[in-house]
């Protein structure tokens, strides 16, 4: 078992709901929707592809850093084990502006074993074992799913909620 990450796509008026009830967040969270447009698993390569976006281990201060920088807590589920964070429609505008900037070849440039074993980016003992191109498919593979959600909370004035679990 690890820690996954998700992100789940999230309307002002969804967001305004888990604000007032925060007990709802694991509902809302794993709810049947789109997965395709609604609902992202990065599985356990997410702390990699936040330093990749970032160059960041936390708190980045970046309009990439949505994945896991300290956030809007709305809670935890009843188990105690899955966190939930809002990202602002606001947030997630401003991260869709950025990373719009970066393509593909550019994001796969910026993968670097030293620094994340130095950071103590999770896996990152693992991905250094697996080999960079090996290691980079699996960090990466969110990032087409990734690239629409945000530009369709962009397009819609959506947020979203980041899920640990």
């Amino acid at each position: 078992m690890g820690m996954v990450m998700y992100l789940r796509r999230a309307s002002p008026s969804n967001i305004a709901a888990l604000r007032r009830d925060p007990s709802e967040a694991q509902e809302f969270a794993f709810e049947d929707g789109d997965v395709e447009a609604d609902l992202i698993d990065f599985d356990k390569a997410w702390h990699a592809l936040h330093f990749m976006l970032t160059g960041a281990a936390y708190d980045s201060h970046s309009p990439l850093g949505i994945i896991a920088d300290i956030g809007e807590a709305v809670g935890q589920d009843v188990e105690g084990l899955d966190e939930f964070w809002i990202i602002s429609p606001e947030q997630m505008g401003a991260f869709d502006t950025a990373f719009r900037q970066i393509d593909d070849a550019a994001l796969r440039g910026r993968y670097d074993i030293a620094a994340m074993l130095e950071s103590d980016i999770y896996l990152a003992d693992a991905f250094a074992d697996d080999g960079d191109e090996l290691a980079l498919e699996y960090i990466l593979q969110g990032v087409p799913a990734l690239r629409r959600l945000s530009a369709a909370c962009a397009a819609a004035g959506d947020g979203a909620v980041r899920i640990l679990a």
